[in-house]
């Protein structure tokens, strides 16, 4: 085997031996804590959890819940991708647009996340709420970001593409999209995870029907704390399955972009 081959296969064992460490501590952590303090009601044992999982993973209203909050984060997360995407290129195009903008993402960015959540529950219905709060949130983010990204590409090509008269089409396709694609990819890989975080609080706040929020809710409520942490474990690995799809995606458009 040649060295070249023998370091991937080296970096691709670490990269797969190292989280499962985490893990592994993770759970350790967790089994000495729960035998530390004997009260399930506080902290369940690891087996309780899983049993509480297992007892999830076999109710046809699991599948409905987990759905359905994945949709409404999906949802939320594609309206503050479209309005943040043509902010920034507006914002980067025209300067009073931008000027205008700047306040209104600073106030936006500054607002606590539960004043969010307390005035969307005065002002939209309990199921648009999550949705609702995502876009508050995560849109001022994704625009900040987006037009970090657009402002990044090197104002040289963008001169040199001017005056060798280089059609504003082929500008966008072959100079904007790769350069500022992957910036991107990494914003939404990190801001993805967090609209899942948000679309949850908001239906625990606001008890939404047919959600994991509400299913929290109620665990909560009846003291069931294994299904709680279970439903905890159930939003981590949504998480993860979000952000392995952005990975995958971005390694895509890698191999696009250097074809």
């Amino acid at each position: 085997m040649s060295k070249g081959k023998k370091g991937r296969y080296t970096v691709a064992l670490l990269s797969v031996l190292y989280p499962l460490i985490t893990i592994a501590l993770v759970f350790s952590i967790w089994a000495i804590v729960a035998a530390a303090v004997h009260k399930p009601l506080i902290i369940p044992s690891i087996g309780a959890t899983f049993n509480g999982l297992g007892v999830l993973l076999s109710s046809g209203d699991f599948y409905a819940a987990a759905g359905f909050t994945l949709l409404r984060t999906l949802l939320g997360y594609i309206i503050s991708l479209a309005l943040a995407l043509i902010g920034a290129v507006c914002a980067a195009l025209f300067s009073p647009v931008r000027k205008l903008l700047s306040p209104l993402i600073a106030i936006s960015r500054a607002v606590p996340t539960m004043s969010v959540i307390l005035l969307c529950l005065l002002w939209v219905s309990n199921n648009i709420l999550p949705v609702a709060v995502c876009v508050v949130i995560i849109c001022p983010l994704l625009y900040t970001n987006i037009l970090g990204a657009i402002d990044g590409v090197d104002r040289r090509l963008v001169q040199m593409s001017r005056v060798y008269g280089v059609p504003m089409t082929r500008q966008i396709t072959q100079m904007y999209i790769p350069l500022v694609l992957p910036d991107i990819l990494t914003s939404v890989r990190s801001t993805l995870s967090l609209t899942l975080k948000l679309t949850i609080a908001g239906e625990v706040m606001s008890s939404t029907a047919i959600s994991i929020g509400q299913a929290m809710n109620m665990s909560n409520m009846y003291l069931d704390t294994d299904i709680l942490f279970a439903w905890t474990i159930v939003a981590i690995v949504l998480s993860a399955l979000l952000e392995g799809g952005v990975a995958l995606i971005a390694k895509l458009c890698a191999r696009w972009r250097d074809a």
